[in-house]
């Protein structure tokens, strides 16, 4: 009974934070973020708000879960998948690809995603690995299978690769949001793609 009951525990915080997720990303996308608070949250999610802060601090920490879980509930099959790939760039393309169009679905909650992890980027702290979304673990594959083809440089330390790699994906979409009439998905994520490429190059 006592080695169950941990297990009971941790189920029930998962299936709480699922709920949280669940109903804040259908409030995201009805109302819009800007207009939903933590306290609305809390209401709809019939937990007290003490409770709702224990979790996640923020709408967009709430966010950056949201996305983490999404990936993750995916990346066994994305991994395998670009595994498959011929080379860097077309792994590139493919993730580059995928992001772009989840942005073009979900606007403003990839913005908020994209500001919260820039932060953490910009703030010279390693992201523990427990915030880590799936998108990082993809980021690594990419860059160990480059490294093992001999594509992609084995002296730069990985978190410049890393880096590089952010930036490359805020320049494939920030023309998106600066100009959504005439952006051109595939010209960005060619051109993101050469960005790292040039960079990266062994």
């Amino acid at each position: 009974m006592e080695s169950s009951s941990p297990r009971r525990m941790d189920r029930k915080k998962e299936n709480t934070q699922r709920k949280i997720i669940a109903v804040s990303v259908e409030l995201f996308n009805q109302f819009g973020l800007d207009s939903v608070t933590m306290e609305q949250i809390a209401d709809v999610a019939d937990i007290a708000r003490g409770t709702l802060y224990n979790y996640f601090p923020s709408k967009e920490a709430i966010i950056n879960a949201y996305l983490q879980q999404s990936f993750q509930d995916r990346n066994e099959d994305r991994v395998a998948k670009l595994r498959d790939l011929p080379d860097t760039r077309a792994r590139l393309t493919a993730v580059f690809t995928d992001l772009v169009e989840g942005v073009r679905r979900q606007k403003q909650i990839f913005e908020s995603f994209m500001v919260y992890r820039m932060k953490n980027v910009l703030s010279f702290h390693p992201v523990p690995e427990a915030e880590q979304s799936g998108l990082s673990l993809l980021i690594h594959e990419i860059i160990r299978l480059g490294q093992a083809a001999g594509e992609l440089r084995a002296d730069l330390p990985q978190t410049m690769l890393e880096g590089l790699f952010e930036y490359a994906l805020i320049a494939a979409i920030q023309p998106f949001y600066l100009e959504p009439e005439t952006f051109d998905p595939q010209k960005a994520i060619a051109q993101s793609v050469d960005l790292f490429i040039r960079g990266a190059q062994s």
